[in-house]
């Protein structure tokens, strides 16, 4: 499969961020799982520590592969989390958006077609011709 996301090869010293960035996060469950006396996952996440954090310190390029997996892992969850946030702001907020203006029978966009109707331009208030509102517009 293609990797999509970024085609570009990460440097020596990302590769050693990324270790180190693992070795770190394995170390805060590691404490935990120590605390929470779980002896055994405790254990497996002290050989990742040191697998991660040597092979940082030691060998950057050699994290290469598991660099390559883990991206393409955050990319996949990445695209799920997407679909799932966009879908739930959809059904829970514009949803109900909808039907409350469709009980009151709102129309904001003001689109029933009016045949009687000269025009549908909408006339504003004229603005001041100070050119000095533009500096800060917002």
């Amino acid at each position: 499969m293609k990797d999509t996301m970024n085609p570009v090869e990460p440097t020596e010293k990302q590769l050693k961020q990324f270790g180190l960035m693992m070795a770190g996060v394995f170390s805060f469950f590691a404490a935990i799982f120590f605390y929470k006396t779980w002896t055994t996952a405790s254990g497996v996440l002290g050989v990742l520590i040191l697998f991660f954090g040597g092979m940082a310190l030691v060998s950057p390029k050699g994290l290469l592969p598991v660099h390559k997996k883990w991206m393409r892992f955050a990319e996949v969850l990445g695209n799920f989390n997407a679909k799932v946030i966009l879908s739930l702001t959809y059904f829970f907020v514009f949803t109900p958006i909808r039907i409350v203006g469709s009980i009151f029978r709102e129309d904001p966009l003001r689109r029933k077609f009016e045949p009687d109707k000269e025009s549908y331009w909408l006339d504003c208030e004229p603005r001041d011709s100070d050119p000095k509102r533009y500096e800060k517009q917002f």
